[in-house]
């Protein structure tokens, strides 16, 4: 008796890719650019997005996101630079890529005459999948993204947010090691939302797929990606995962105490030891006291403004310990989280502010040559 072994069909059999490289789910890109005419779309972009990643490619409208995820997916050719894609070269290996990814753009075309089924038989069939398979993970990825019950009604009438679950289930059909998401939950409400990131995160942790998410959600990519480049004008402004970010931003970590709203706590405060901030909560009767970038305590001082012995510990509670002995009422104590979207604004502000005034330097040099240079003599 022949026992034949069963084929696995997972994340392999539609895919005629080297066996070398099927683990290879990275992306790579060295100094990459992309020129139109006399404008420089993407300018010497380098990232890294390691097998397993899910990676947040983020940047203002216009900073080069799309350009650079089309040169990525072997749909444009770069003008200079170099990329590769689960180890496939992007420029000569494009269709070897287009096997192993899916792309998810923001604005997806569709066949409104289809219903979802047939929609996703036929791109099935052009990744040439057995019909039987085909047949199989349509029906598995109709139910996973909620979209059963409509499975035979044309495609013209669904929702935006049906047809954005819909675009995501065309990329799946595949089983690729890669994919792109440009704004994926776009359109979706909120349970819709929800049930994104969980497909999302099913497949990056029981699959090991590298998600590569283009988007301006920004909670959605801190909750989602651990590691995140920013771009703007092109150029890649930071990367890293998040505390790497807040680290390059320059942002300060802040404390909050909020302590009593009373005549005695206004007084206290009027001369603190220590450099913060004071604000009234009218709302809660509390007064906030916000210290930025809280260092050793040696900046708690005595009133000569020499450090006192009794506050060089480092830390918040020789503080607490200091406006407890003043008699100050101490409500609580709150550390607010430095999020994305901070860190976002401060990383682009900077980079805009700085180019501004490289701008303004080069005029300037300009202009002087100009002035200096000497005038031509012309003989009589």
């Amino acid at each position: 008796m022949t026992v034949s072994a069963k084929k696995d069909s997972t994340y392999n059999t539609n895919n005629n890719t080297n066996n070398s490289r099927i683990n290879d789910n990275s992306i790579t890109t060295s100094k990459l650019s992309k020129t139109f005419e006399n404008f420089k779309a993407v300018d010497s972009l380098t990232i890294k997005v390691d097998s397993g990643d899910i990676f947040g490619f983020l940047g203002p409208n216009g900073a080069g996101k799309t350009t650079t995820i089309r040169m990525l997916c072997g749909l444009l050719l770069p003008s200079s630079g170099s990329g590769k894609v689960g180890g496939y070269d992007i420029i000569k290996d494009s269709a070897k890529i287009r096997h192993i990814i899916g792309l998810l753009p923001e604005s997806s075309g569709f066949y409104g005459w289809m219903n979802a089924e047939e929609y996703l038989t036929h791109f099935a069939l052009l990744y040439k999948i057995d019909s039987d398979v085909a047949r199989k993970r349509t029906k598995d990825l109709l139910e996973k993204m909620g979209l059963a019950e409509k499975a035979f009604a044309p495609i013209s009438y669904y929702s935006r947010g049906m047809k954005q679950r819909l675009g995501l289930a065309r990329i799946l059909i595949n089983e690729p090691h890669i994919i792109f998401l440009d704004e994926p939950t776009l359109g979706l409400d909120p349970k819709g939302q929800v049930e994104i990131r969980k497909v999302l995160l099913e497949l990056n942790r029981e699959k090991g797929v590298t998600i590569l998410l283009s988007s301006h959600a920004l909670r959605e990519v801190s909750s989602l990606c651990n590691k995140i480049a920013i771009i703007d004008r092109g150029q890649l402004v930071s990367q890293g995962n998040i505390d790497e970010l807040r680290l390059q931003s320059g942002l300060e970590q802040k404390i909050v105490i909020r302590v009593a709203n009373n005549l005695r706590g206004r007084q206290r405060l009027a001369n603190l030891p220590f450099s913060a901030a004071i604000e009234t909560d009218n709302g809660s009767h509390l007064i906030n006291i916000i210290i930025h970038n809280l260092s050793p305590i040696s900046a708690v001082r005595n009133n000569n403004n020499n450090v006192d012995d009794d506050y060089h510990d480092d830390g918040i509670n020789s503080i607490l310990s200091h406006l407890m002995n003043q008699g100050l009422q101490i409500h609580d104590v709150q550390r607010p989280e430095i999020d994305l979207e901070e860190i976002f604004f401060k990383l682009i502000d900077s980079r805009q502010n700085n180019d501004d005034d490289n701008d303004a330097g080069v005029g300037l040099v300009e202009k002087r040559v100009r002035e200096e240079k000497p005038r031509e003599v012309r003989p009589h």
